[in-house]
């Protein structure tokens, strides 16, 4: 419940262990919503979120979801340069254009060429005022809706650009490719967080910046020390004028940025990729009024066995019991390709360690 979330986002006693999840597995949600999440969207997700005790949530429909495309095609977006393809209750989305394919068109972008309502992001992270309203409204008291910028700032390269000729101008001209096109990036994302900021009924913001791969530092260390991480303050400062603490979102081996993220204003972590050492995490987030969501690995949801689901929990849930700002969460998301078995193993294993109300699979709404 709401209140729940605020009372940890607080540092006060939840009541419950906090809870994330990005649900999009049709039979899960129909399953204990008995609804179709096709005709009755909105409220098979709302008796969802309830009933399996999510509470820190962004997928929050309005209206219903498009059918999926079929397993195995490809499908292109109409206007837009991105394919589908089939994930879940929503497709997931990648990029199959850019707008350069050269070094040079990188510094033939003015900055309205690049806008952030012009992406598709794996989740719809809008942040418009008015669509945070309405999704806060429609969520109510169900949990805490957060809107998250996903391109904070590297990622700005990495969606309008492509990992190539972002690459190639960062690193062959870094002074050049930073005036260009990082400075004019991180004055957009001001803004946009300046809108989250002013909108939004969470005490927490979200930002997302993939960083790093599964290996480590996607650029050179000192890269990222002279071009990204001095902006983040500056991108962070409407939330912190709203009294607001930040929250960074990433997936990768996040070791050797988290102590520069903290240096830069960041209060907590949500890592979509257990690459990243989890006793380092809870080292530097282990203290009130820090937050660490994460901790299940979802390849190991996907392809482990119910009992070895079962044992990643409890294990979790050991290791975390004394971080007052810890929320479970899967890394990736619950999508369609996860067995049910699975899932009925990891939920009633979270109603154990008291993340999950007992009873979860009867506890539709009638």
């Amino acid at each position: 419940m709401k209140k729940d979330v605020l009372n940890w986002c607080e540092g006060k006693v939840a009541g419950k262990m906090m809870s994330k999840e990005t649900l999009n597995h049709p039979e899960l949600i129909e399953s204990v919503s008995g609804l179709n999440v096709y005709t009755h969207t909105r409220e098979a997700y709302l008796r969802a979120y309830e009933a399996l005790g999510i509470d820190i949530i962004n997928r929050v429909p309005v209206d219903n979801a498009p059918l999926p495309t079929p397993a195995g095609v490809i499908r292109e977006h109409p206007d837009l340069p991105y394919n589908f393809s089939s994930l879940g209750v929503y497709d997931t989305v990648l990029r199959n254009n850019y707008l350069v394919d050269r070094v040079e068109n990188v510094y033939e972008l003015k900055p309205d060429d690049f806008n952030y309502s012009d992406l598709l992001t794996p989740v719809p992270h809008s942040c418009d005022p008015e669509d945070i309203l309405l999704r806060q409204q429609a969520l109510g008291n169900t949990g805490l809706y957060y809107p998250m910028l996903y391109t904070t700032l590297f990622m700005w390269g990495i969606e309008f650009l492509g990992y190539e000729y972002f690459s190639l101008a960062a690193i062959t001209d870094p002074q050049r490719f930073h005036q260009s096109f990082i400075v004019p990036a991180a004055k957009k994302a001001v803004k946009i967080v300046e809108q989250i900021a002013a909108t939004t009924a969470s005490p927490i913001v979200f930002l997302h910046d993939d960083l790093a791969s599964a290996t480590g530092p996607l650029f050179s260390p000192g890269w990222y020390d002279d071009y990204i991480f001095p902006h983040y303050p500056e991108i962070f400062r409407p939330a912190r004028e709203k009294g607001k603490k930040i929250v960074m979102v990433a997936d990768g081996n996040m070791d050797y940025f988290i102590e520069k993220l903290v240096e830069h204003g960041v209060d907590g972590m949500m890592f979509e990729n257990p690459a990243t050492n989890m006793d380092k995490l809870m080292e530097i987030f282990s203290d009130p009024g820090k937050y660490l969501i994460g901790g299940i690995d979802t390849s190991k949801l996907t392809f482990a066995t119910p009992d070895e689901v079962k044992e990643m929990v409890f294990s979790l849930a050991n290791k975390v019991r004394d971080i007052p700002g810890f929320a479970m969460a899967s890394c990736g998301g619950i999508h369609g390709n996860i067995p049910m078995e699975n899932l009925e193993a990891y939920f009633d294993a979270r109603v154990e360690v008291g993340a999950t109300p007992e009873g979860w699979r009867t506890n539709r709404h009638v």
